[in-house]
């Protein structure tokens, strides 16, 4: 389910081991399951009245066709005073980022719409629709899916030429805000947003516990992380800490699966791409290592009945050698571990395959009605400024441009900066496979939590996956 918290926040350095890796309500990692499931419904309701209204409201006007070029938009900040309505359901850092952007352009001000995050996601397509649309809004993928098409989000083709954001931006985070005409394949098409922050998941390890293995560093391949599990089961540890009551399975079995996939072939699958297709053996080979790892008693009996953030916490408390989890832990794992706090993205098959990894970045849309367009446009330009980086890092999140953010202090920070960098250079970040379709998210975490019990064989839990995506084109 593609929820509107997904600009997912590291936990700020002075937070407490036992502090919600996810405070609400600063953006957040993923929402609850079952906030998820609740929304998935939520979501699809209201496209479908937002479709209806869309064909007898008044508010529901042609809006004005977008800039197409360059030519067409002025760059930069006028010096007469301006307000922009900006909405949002993450308080922080999305507050911050106004509030900085402000600080460099005191005349420009910003009507803050503040509202909770289980509401978000189905009330912006009505106010996004209407005659008052916020200047700007926190981009929500469901939502945009709607919008977009029926024209009610700016095509942001005119800025990005102008600004120059390719250059700016990682094209894996920029394709992930781009959608077709008809709001169905991620990765083509216009550019309805701009990223304001980035998550990306990999594996947390405990320097101190692998130590005592006697296996050296990180692993460099797939093969030598499976070897590494096997000895921490021999000497009496707990391998993996590991939630799949929520979505923890889906960052295990992604990071996987994104590895032995290859990046190219996953990005066409989640993004919709017409033919592409996860019924592949290496899909089937993922699932069937977590079923053999349960087996094995890599990771708790218990995973199934336990939250990610639970698993979070045992692993911060020194309970498992490794977990599978985002940036938004970091605050959490490094103020449990100390200096014994590692990260690796997830390995290859070779140590010489791609560097690659499953995320996602959220940021901005401009309102296609906006007759302050240019304005909210400098605003996203911005983002990928020094002063927004800082404010970023400051809050505990993964930059969106780290060329220019602060480098933070050596540590696991540091470390899952450049798996992420290394990442992005390949090409190598895929969107969470939970974004396939609305409601792959349940699909997935039923499936999982089936394999991991042994009573769902992988194979058919990949049919089921591909079955939900192909209902999906339909």
């Amino acid at each position: 389910m593609n929820t509107p918290s997904r600009l997912s926040l590291q936990t700020p350095a002075h937070a407490s081991s036992q502090t919600p890796a996810r405070p609400s309500p600063q953006l957040s990692a993923r929402p609850s399951s079952q906030a998820r499931a609740r929304l998935a419904a939520a979501v699809t309701a209201a496209a479908l009245v937002a479709s209806a209204l869309a064909a007898c409201s008044p508010s529901s006007d042609q809006p004005p066709a977008p800039p197409s070029s360059a030519d067409d938009v002025t760059t930069g900040v006028p010096e007469e005073p301006i307000t922009l309505t900006a909405a949002y359901c993450d308080a922080h850092p999305v507050e911050d980022l106004l509030d900085g952007f402000t600080a460099l352009h005191p005349n420009v001000t910003f009507d803050k719409q503040y509202e909770e995050c289980g509401n978000f996601s189905t009330d912006i397509i009505n106010r996004m629709s209407s005659d008052s649309a916020p200047d700007i809004t926190q981009y929500v993928d469901s939502a945009i899916q709607t919008l977009a098409p029926a024209g009610h989000v700016l095509d942001l083709g005119a800025y990005v030429e102008a600004y120059g954001w390719a250059d700016k931006f990682p094209a894996d985070q920029l394709a992930m805000l781009q959608l077709s005409a008809d709001g169905k394949v991620h990765g083509e098409g216009a550019q309805y947003g701009i990223p304001g922050g980035a998550a990306f998941t990999g594996v947390f390890f405990n320097k101190d516990l692998l130590d005592q293995l006697g296996v050296g560093g990180p692993p460099s391949t797939f093969a030598e992380f499976e070897e590494m599990l096997a000895a921490a089961k021999e000497r009496g540890m707990t391998p993996l800490a590991l939630g799949s009551l929520d979505d923890g399975g889906i960052h295990l079995w992604g990071g996987m699966l994104a590895s032995m996939m290859g990046a190219d072939k996953a990005k066409a699958w989640v993004n919709g791409t017409a033919g592409a297709t996860i019924a592949v053996p290496e899909a089937a080979e993922a699932a069937a290592k977590l079923a053999e790892w349960s087996v094995l008693g890599y990771f708790p009996g218990s995973a199934n009945g336990m939250k990610e953030d639970d698993a979070r916490a045992d692993f911060a408390g020194r309970g498992a050698v490794f977990t599978v989890d985002g940036s938004w832990a970091v605050g959490t794992v490094r103020d449990g571990l100390g200096v014994d706090a590692g990260f690796f993205g997830f390995p290859g098959r070779q140590a010489s395959d791609p560097a690659s990894g499953q995320g996602f970045c959220a940021g901005f849309a401009i309102s296609s009605r906006s007759e302050k367009a240019d304005v909210a446009a400098a605003f996203l330009d911005y983002l990928a400024s020094p002063e927004a980086a800082e404010i970023a890092v400051g809050l505990g999140m993964l930059p969106v441009n780290i060329a220019t953010a602060p480098q933070p202090e050596p540590g696991v920070a540091t470390e899952l900066r450049e798996a992420y960098a290394a990442a992005a250079a390949d090409g190598g970040i895929v969107t969470f496979f939970d974004h396939a379709t609305p409601t792959m998210h349940t699909e997935l975490t039923q499936g999982l939590q089936g394999v991991i019990a042994g009573e769902v064989e992988p194979q058919y839990f990949v049919k089921a996956l591909q079955d939900n995506w192909d209902a999906s084109k339909q």
